[in-house]
């Protein structure tokens, strides 16, 4: 009987000292992060700017001062090209085989809708991806990285009708989830007006020729014709607006299209177009984050160029950073996440003081601008979606 307590005590204190089972990449010395993102197809220059120009420009300024908490933070890309089924597939690889921490910074709706059940099922953080359909809203491990386009939608309309006085509204947009993401919100928030959207024309994804639709929608009198569309047929549209004449509409561009090098794309034809931006100008913008991050790419990465998307990665990369920190040297998912829920008023030096809730939404804001001359002059102080 002695001998049976004595080993049952032996076990005991045995399983009392073993050490605790360390969280899926996480180790002494690096924290393992990923994601699935477009590195060919349309969306290509997107992806390289969101992760080299973005991600990795701000974790090679942690890396060289020591890491988080004495980690270096590593990362791992897969191409999906923008189609769903792909990044499924590159998110599953990061997961269950290079063992990532957390999925950083995705892009494209459809793809990052179509990882949302796998990434919840299995507990792993998806954080600031680069899209902002409401399909992400409320989910446990996600905390958004993008104002979330029924929120863009609101404050669009709003500004339209409210201050510039306009009635007649239209869209041509992506026939998928990204376009329709935009589509119900616009009639939603045009019907507390008492109005509806005078057209809608959709574009299959990876189309070019929309002058059919273009041409109905002149046909509609649209006075505001917004653009839901990816970088190609975005410009296409505008081109094509161009071509037959079509001067008295006031185009606006929809959530990542606003972007100076994507509209640029459609040459003259982009002048004039406005909309809701949700970054400062990161070429000419003097607050402190912005200076900081132009230093960054002249130390790291001096081919680089200032632009919307890379500041998006490099500011989730500083989000990450500084939810790391706060969850403390046993890092684990549950403590990042519950780390970034709970920051309140932190000062990135890029936008508005951030808070997350539980609502996982720390980006709720946007101003006006218009396109004058191939950069955007900004119209509007910073406009809210509450």
């Amino acid at each position: 009987m002695r001998l049976v307590v004595s080993l049952v005590s032996v076990l005991l204190l045995l399983a009392g000292s073993a050490p605790v089972r360390a969280e899926q990449g996480v180790t002494d010395t690096e924290i393992v992060l990923g994601c699935s993102n477009s590195f060919t197809g349309p969306l290509a220059f997107t992806g390289e700017q969101l992760t080299k120009f973005g991600i990795d420009l701000y974790f090679k300024g942690v890396n060289d001062a020591g890491g988080i908490h004495g980690r270096k933070v590593r990362t791992v890309y897969y191409d999906d090209g923008y189609k769903p089924q792909e990044a499924v597939a590159n998110t599953k690889k990061l997961v269950d085989q290079d063992k990532v921490f957390a999925i950083l910074s995705p892009q494209g709706t459809a793809p990052v809708a179509a990882t949302l059940e796998y990434l919840e099922q299995n507990r792993v953080p998806l954080l600031f991806p680069y899209q902002g359909s409401p399909v992400t809203r409320g989910k446990k491990y996600v905390v958004n990285g993008m104002v979330l386009y029924d929120r863009q939608a609101k404050m669009m309309i709003d500004y339209l009708v409210l201050q510039r006085k306009f009635k007649k509204f239209a869209t041509i947009y992506q026939d998928d989830e990204y376009g329709k993401a935009f589509l119900v919100p616009f009639e939603q928030n045009l019907a507390r007006h008492g109005l509806k959207l005078v057209g809608a024309e959709s574009v299959k994804r990876g189309a070019t020729d929309v002058s059919a639709q273009i041409a109905k929608l002149q046909a509609a009198k649209a006075e505001v014709t917004f653009v839901v569309l990816t970088p190609g047929p975005g410009a296409q549209a505008l081109k094509e607006r161009q071509k037959i004449g079509w001067t008295d509409t006031l185009m606006v561009s929809s959530g990542p299209l606003t972007d100076e090098r994507f509209l640029g794309l459609a040459g003259e034809a982009a002048e004039g177009v406005e909309g809701l931006s949700l970054w400062p100008d990161p070429l000419t913008s003097d607050l402190p984050g912005l200076r900081a991050y132009r230093e960054a790419l002249k130390t790291f990465a001096p081919k680089g160029e200032p632009n919307r998307y890379a500041l998006h990665g490099y500011f989730a990369a500083m989000m990450f950073t500084e939810g790391a920190k706060r969850a403390g040297k046993t890092l684990t998912r549950e403590s990042l996440m519950t780390a970034l829920t709970s920051m309140k008023g932190f000062d990135t030096g890029i936008l508005p003081p951030i808070t997350i809730g539980a609502d996982r939404e720390p980006l709720t804001q946007g101003f006006w601008v218009r396109m004058e001359k191939g950069r955007f002059r900004q119209l509007t102080d910073w406009l809210k979606s509450e």
